[in-house]
């Protein structure tokens, strides 16, 4: 029994691994009746100064190329963010340079070559170069600098750049080391600088690590320049790319309009869409077609993104209650001082993936967090069914406190200086004070499930900004 429950944590590793190298065959695409229509409209008007984040060179025109144009006609200044510049893609680079092995010169090459990609595609959707910043971070590396070398002391060194800094001459600032509060503090330098009325970054629930890792650095960065001045409150869209069921029909479909994956949709209503021109569409075309080093082996992804619209989703925080009665352990036994149920802080799709469907134990469903009346921080997260033994559950948050941002973990099996996370039926959960916390101002917060020997979690709840009132 124990052989076969080792063979199937297996092929659970095997079946999340494909879905973050993008292969769609594992997706469970439910039906949808969902329309454009039903969609809001996005408006420009009295947007001055749009911000544009992207997480690899490509990002930034697969997900609003066609905004961007129409910005552009509109007299709009728009800037664009590159945080990493893809170097770390294997395959790529071997087929760009023909070498079975490529070294740390031809994955640095790589990096200039899809520079000058985003370079030209912009210039097609009308972004002069002076307009592009390229920050340098490691290609998929963006999850460790969040979660594991965050302070300078301990960079993180790129395998395929054998380097913990950038060495590409363009990167923002060059005094920079691939660590969390650097991202951190090149992506707060970029948005208090310029201080754009829109920012558009990527969707936190994007399955590649580099693209919900951006997401986590941009929400953190916007919540802390919006803490420190509370007058500016610039509106956030988020785009997808990467997840399993997204575009839900793949291939070039110029006609077609884009539709929310339905299982996001399911929990998510509030998705928004910009519609472009047929000449907004074909130029849209021509700017993919000018990522040639990813074409060969993306193509069939890239071109499913030229289409008659854009998608975003609108980006929504949460404040913690104070939980006046309930079970710490049971989050539907919470209720608020009025007496009032105690919602999930964020909410995650169920089902979605076939592993998902067959092994509800590793499936998350919310987040709930509130705080007890003698300070004590009350966090757990929700399964599709009932927490195993065999699984490894963690909570993850960032404590924002006024001269320090703190990480921890909990988990079922901690180490050294973490929490314990205590299993309880459908749910996971911790109690910290939130003096041990610094007495944050707000959180940021994710659950995930692993098995206690993968890299890759079977799944993810989006870190989501729990705003702690006075």
């Amino acid at each position: 029994m124990k052989g076969l429950r080792a063979l199937g944590i297996v092929l659970l590793v095997f079946i999340i691994l494909t879905i973050f190298i993008m292969v769609a065959s594992q997706a469970v695409l439910p039906k949808t009746g969902i329309s454009t229509s039903e969609l809001i409209p996005i408006s420009l008007e009295g947007v001055k100064r749009i911000l544009i984040l992207a997480p690899h060179s490509d990002d930034e025109t697969l997900g609003s190329g066609g905004l961007i144009q129409a910005a552009v006609q509109a007299g709009i200044q728009v800037q664009v963010v590159i945080a990493t510049n893809g170097d770390g893609y294997h395959l790529a680079t071997s087929k760009e340079f023909r070498k079975f092995s490529p070294g740390a010169k031809d994955y640095i090459r790589m990096g200039e070559v899809r520079q000058q990609e985003s370079l030209a595609a912009l210039a097609k959707l009308g972004v002069p170069a002076e307009n592009v910043h390229f920050l340098g971070y490691p290609d998929r590396g963006t999850l460790a600098l969040w979660q594991r070398n965050w302070s300078p002391s301990t960079p993180y060194t790129s395998p395929y750049i054998h380097a913990n800094h950038s060495p590409y001459k363009n990167t923002y600032n060059r005094s920079s080391v691939y660590a969390g509060e650097d991202f951190l503090a090149d992506v707060f330098s970029i948005i208090d600088g310029y201080r754009p009325d829109l920012v558009i970054y990527p969707h936190p629930e994007d399955v590649h690590p580099d693209h919900w890792g951006l997401n986590a650095f941009t929400r953190l960065a916007l919540t802390e320049i919006s803490h420190m001045d509370s007058a500016y409150q610039p509106e956030q869209l988020t785009y997808l790319v990467h997840r399993p069921d997204y575009p839900v029909v793949k291939g070039l479909r110029p006609a077609a309009n884009l539709i929310p994956p339905p299982a996001l949709y399911a929990i998510y209503q509030n998705w928004v869409s910009w519609n472009l021109t047929p000449d907004q569409v074909n130029v849209k075309g021509q700017a993919v077609q000018a990522y040639r080093s990813q074409l060969p082996l993306l193509r069939n992804l890239m071109v499913s993104f030229v289409r008659s619209n854009e998608l975003f989703a609108p980006v929504t925080s949460a404040d913690m209650p104070t939980v006046e009665y309930g079970k710490p352990l049971d989050p539907s036994t919470w209720q608020d001082l009025l007496g009032r149920p105690i919602p999930p802080v964020q909410l995650d799709p169920t089902g979605d993936i076939f592993s998902h469907q067959t092994v509800p134990e590793i499936d998350l469903k919310a987040v709930y967090t509130a705080r007890s009346p003698d300070g004590i921080l009350w966090m757990c997260a929700q399964l599709d069914g009932k927490a195993a033994r065999e699984m490894s559950y963690s909570l993850r948050l960032k404590s924002l406190t006024e001269s320090n941002i703190l990480s921890y973990e909990a988990r079922t099996r901690p180490k050294r200086g973490q929490v314990a996370v205590t299993r309880s039926g459908e749910y996971f959960c911790a109690q910290i004070p939130l003096a041990d916390l610094g007495n944050p101002w707000a959180v940021t917060l994710a659950a995930t499930v692993e098995s206690p020997n993968s890299i890759i979690p079977f799944d993810q709840t989006a870190w989501q900004v729990v705003y702690v009132r006075p």
